[in-house]
Parts: C-alpha cells; structure tokens; sequence
C-alpha cells in the first residue's frame, strides 16, 4: 500500500507541476472540467492505494455497452443500403 501511495503521489505532483501554469490563464469552463476530471482521478486513486473493488471505469462501460450497441444497431450502413 506504501508503494502505491508513493506512486499516486508522485505522479500527481508530476501532473500537477506541468498543469498549474495552464490552469491559472483557462477558461472558466475548462477549469471547471480539469476540476470534473481531477475528482474522478481522485477517486480512482484512492481505490487504487487502498486495494478497494468499488465501482470502477469498467462499471461505466459496461453500463453504456448496451445502449452503444442499439445506436451502433440503428446507424449500421449494411442493413440501411437495402
């Protein structure tokens, strides 16, 4: 767990060190996005260090694969031409 706080932590500083001088001169809306973005990173860490099986980016997709295979069903080119 120590090693995997190190990295997090690490990688954050890293991230952070290249992104406060964009995110001073942004957009409202994109910081407000960065901000969207940097929670989730949060999150994700946080199940990272702490070895936790919470829900996880893989829960949102497979969420989204039964929608994403009806439109990709209503758009496909091979049963539309005939």
């Amino acid at each position: 767990m120590f090693g995997r706080l190190i990295c997090v932590l690490v990688l954050a500083a890293a991230m952070l060190a290249c992104d406060i001088p964009k995110f001073k001169i942004a957009a409202p809306r994109d910081r407000v996005v960065y901000g969207a973005l940097f929670g989730i990173l949060t999150y994700l860490s946080f199940l990272f260090v702490a070895s936790i099986h919470g829900p996880n980016v893989d829960s949102v997709f497979n969420l989204l694969a039964a929608p994403a295979k009806q439109i990709i069903q209503w758009i496909d080119p091979a049963k539309s031409s005939s």
